[in-house]
């Protein structure tokens, strides 16, 4: 396979815009995001991600229907075409506040599956910027979980969420359940 990496802006080069358009007309665009500026073409996740994707909704769903949240998959949290990231999973409140039709300007928790190109953490100054108040971060090729928690734009460590019943040994017991940490790529970013 063979990949071209193109640094250029929209201005210099009117077709990216053309491609990008095309994508998102295409339905192409689903986990792509903008990164202040910067649009970032993701491949859509391997078997394995979608696997613990599907096991975290369950789990989700269950604990957000009582409290009225939504759990959503995937989101857009940010502003469209300028700083957007999409989040594997994400807990909102079905009043949250969106910059467009589908873009929500926050979330409860946000759940970032790792892909092996990802760098933990990130998105961290993001979602910190856009006050999401709970990240849970799954890495399934280390076999780690971790849930944070933003306090007035730093991120703590904590076992338990704040905004629904969910630790840290629960999701990690139930993303090794099963041959999710397989050989195989994660695929994603």
């Amino acid at each position: 396979m063979t990949m071209l990496v193109v640094q250029s802006s929209t201005e210099e080069l009117p077709e990216l815009e053309a491609l990008i358009e095309r994508r998102r007309a295409l339905g192409l665009d689903t986990f792509d995001e903008w990164w202040e500026g910067v649009y970032r073409v993701v491949g859509g996740p391997s078997p394995e991600h979608g696997l613990v994707v599907a096991r975290l909704c369950a789990l989700l769903l269950g604990r957000c229907d009582p409290l009225g949240l939504w759990v959503v998959t995937p989101m857009n949290v940010g502003i469209d075409k300028w700083d957007a990231k999409v989040p594997d999973i994400a807990v909102t409140r079905p009043d949250t506040a969106r910059t467009s039709p589908a873009y929500m300007a926050t979330a409860e928790l946000v759940v970032e599956i790792m892909s092996p190109r990802e760098i933990r953490g990130e998105k961290l100054p993001f979602y910190a910027a856009w006050n999401v108040k709970e990240y849970l971060e799954v890495d399934l090729p280390n076999g780690t979980v971790r849930l944070l928690a933003n306090r007035d734009g730093t991120w703590e460590p904590i076992d338990s969420s704040e905004v629904i019943e969910l630790t840290v040994g629960e999701v990690l017991a139930l993303v090794t359940t099963g041959s999710t940490t397989g050989s195989g790529s994660t695929g994603g970013e």
